[in-house]
C-alpha cells in the first residue's frame, strides 16, 4: 500500500530551509522597516508644518509646532499661540499631536532646534528658517531634510545635501 504525505526527514528539510531564507531576509527586513520610519515620520513633519502655516493664516494668530520635552524624536505638537510666548499654556488650543517612531531621530539646525512657528501671514515667527534633518538612531546619514523658508514655505527633500547634520 502507497501512502501520501512527507517523511520526517522531508519534514525537518524543509523547516532548515524555511529557517536559512527567515535569517538572511531579516536584516533586510530591519532595514526596510527603518527606512518607512524615517520617510513616514519626514511626511508627518512636513504634513504638520504644513497644517500649522494654513491654521496660522486661517485663524490670524501664531501657531507653533514645537518637539515634545525638548527633543523632536519624542514627538511634537501644534498650538495656537495667543499670547505669542511661543510656549504651549493650558488655555490655548492645541491642534494635533504626533509621537514619533522608534529609531527615528530627527535633528534642527539653526532657529529650528526645537520649535517653528508661523504668523497670521503664513511667514515664520522671528524669521526663523533652518532644516530639520530626519536621521536613524546611530547613523550620521540623513535621507530626508525638511527645509523651512523664511517666508513660511515647507519643502521635503531626499538628495543634494551639504552636508550631514545627524553627526
Amino acid at each position: 500500500m502507497r501512502q501520501h504525505g512527507l517523511t520526517l526527514l522531508e519534514l525537518l528539510a524543509g523547516l532548515v530551509l524555511v529557517a536559512i531564507v527567515i535569517a538572511l531576509g531579516a536584516p533586510a527586513l530591519s532595514s526596510l522597516i527603518d527606512s518607512q520610519r524615517r520617510h513616514d515620520t519626514a511626511l508627518q513633519m512636513t504634513s504638520g508644518l504644513r497644517m500649522a502655516r494654513v491654521e496660522a493664516v486661517l485663524r490670524s494668530q501664531p501657531v507653533v509646532m514645537q518637539s515634545l520635552e525638548n527633543d523632536w524624536r519624542r514627538g511634537w505638537n501644534i498650538f495656537v499661540d495667543a499670547n505669542q510666548n511661543q510656549r504651549r499654556d493650558a488655555d490655548e488650543p492645541q491642534l494635533a499631536e504626533r509621537g514619533a517612531h522608534r529609531n527615528v531621530r530627527v535633528v534642527g539646525n539653526g532657529r529650528v532646534v526645537n520649535r517653528v512657528g508661523f504668523d497670521s501671514n503664513g511667514r515664520l515667527l522671528n524669521n526663523a528658517n533652518g532644516t530639520l534633518a530626519v536621521c536613524l538612531k546611530d547613523s550620521p546619514a540623513s535621507h530626508y531634510q525638511i527645509a523651512i523658508a523664511v517666508t513660511g514655505r515647507v519643502s521635503l527633500r531626499s538628495e543634494g545635501f551639504s552636508s550631514e547634520p545627524c553627526a
